[in-house]
C-alpha cells in the first residue's frame, strides 16, 4: 500500500505546475514568472530536440552540408571509383568466360570434323543499319532553318567550320565524368583497369610529355586536320616529343593500382576551344 501511495504521489508531482520566477537582486522586484510543471520541461525539451534533429536533417538531404565535412566526400568518391572498377572488372571476366565458351565450342566443332564458327564481332555494339535514309521535305526545311541560325550554324565563331575526324577511343573503360566546360571540364575522365594501354585517337605528332602534380603524365599529340588530343594522369609514357604516331598506336599507360583514384582525362582542343570528345569518337 505504501508502494502505491509513493507512486501516485510522484505521480501527481510531476504535474504539479511549480511557479519559475526572475527576480530583480538589487530590489527583489519579480521581473518575470511562468506556472510550469516537470512534465511540461520534459515535453518542452523533447519537442526543441525533435526541431533540432528535423532542420538538421533537412539540411543534410537539400544542402551540400557533408561536402564541408572533412574526408567525406573523399570517402565517398573513393567508394565510386571503386564500384566503377569492380564494375569493369565483371565485364572483362564476362568476356572472357565468353571467349572460353566459344573456344571451347570450336574444339567439339574441330574433333567431329566440323568447320568451327568464327565471330566477327569483338565488342558489345549492336550492328546497326548505317545506311543513309532519303529526308523528307519537312526535314531538308528544318536542316535549312538550323543551318542559318546562327546559334546551330555549321559555322562556329570566326568562321572556322566543324572539323570531321576518323577517330577510335584511347581506352576502353567507362566515362565517369562528362564533359562540362562551365565547371572547369574540359574533356572526359575515363574509369578503366590498372596499367592499361592507352592509344592515339588518330594519325598526328606529339608535341610535349609533361608532367604536372594536378594531372600526373600527361601527352599533347596534335593531328594532320588541326585537332589537339590531350592524354592526362597516365602512368607513363612510351613516345617522346617529335614522334610521329598512328591512328591506334600505344603511347602510354593509364594510373597503376597504387594511383587508382586519379582517373584518365581524355580532352581535345582546337583552335584555343576545348571539344567534346563524344561529339566525335563513339565511347
Amino acid at each position: 500500500m505504501k508502494l502505491f501511495e509513493k507512486i501516485s504521489l510522484w505521480w501527481h508531482n510531476i504535474f504539479r505546475k511549480r511557479r519559475l520566477s526572475i527576480i530583480e537582486p538589487e530590489s527583489g522586484a519579480e521581473r518575470w514568472y511562468a506556472h510550469l510543471s516537470p512534465m511540461a520541461m520534459i515535453m518542452s525539451c523533447v519537442a526543441v530536440v525533435c526541431i533540432v534533429f528535423s532542420l538538421l536533417l533537412l539540411l543534410v538531404a537539400y544542402t551540400p552540408l557533408l561536402d564541408m565535412l572533412p574526408g567525406y566526400r573523399t570517402d565517398a568518391t573513393r567508394s565510386r571509383q571503386t564500384l566503377i572498377r569492380t564494375l569493369i572488372r565483371v565485364d572483362s571476366l564476362e568476356r572472357k568466360m565468353n571467349d572460353m565458351l566459344i573456344y571451347n565450342e570450336n574444339r567439339i566443332l574441330v574433333v567431329d570434323g566440323k568447320m568451327p564458327t568464327v565471330s566477327s564481332v569483338r565488342s558489345d555494339s549492336v550492328a546497326f543499319d548505317k545506311s543513309i535514309v532519303p529526308p523528307s521535305a519537312a526535314d531538308t526545311l528544318l536542316r535549312r532553318q538550323m543551318e542559318n541560325d546562327r546559334l546551330y550554324a555549321i559555322s562556329a565563331g570566326g568562321g572556322q567550320q566543324r572539323t570531321t575526324i576518323n577517330a577510335v577511343k584511347p581506352m576502353d573503360g567507362i566515362i565517369a565524368e562528362r564533359f562540362n566546360a562551365k565547371v572547369g571540364l574540359f574533356g572526359i575522365r575515363m574509369a578503366a583497369a590498372a596499367e592499361q594501354q592507352i592509344v592515339s585517337i588518330a594519325d598526328g605528332t606529339v608535341v610535349a610529355v609533361d608532367w604536372l602534380p594536378e594531372s600526373g603524365n600527361s601527352i599533347f599529340i596534335q593531328h594532320d586536320n588541326g585537332i589537339a588530343s590531350v592524354y592526362r594522369n597516365l602512368s607513363g609514357a612510351i613516345v617522346g616529343k617529335g614522334q610521329r604516331v598512328t591512328s591506334g598506336e600505344v603511347i602510354g599507360y593509364s594510373a597503376v593500382q597504387e594511383q587508382a583514384e586519379r582517373m584518365f582525362e581524355f580532352e581535345m582542343w582546337m583552335g584555343g576551344e576545348p571539344l567534346n570528345p563524344e561529339s566525335y569518337i563513339l565511347f
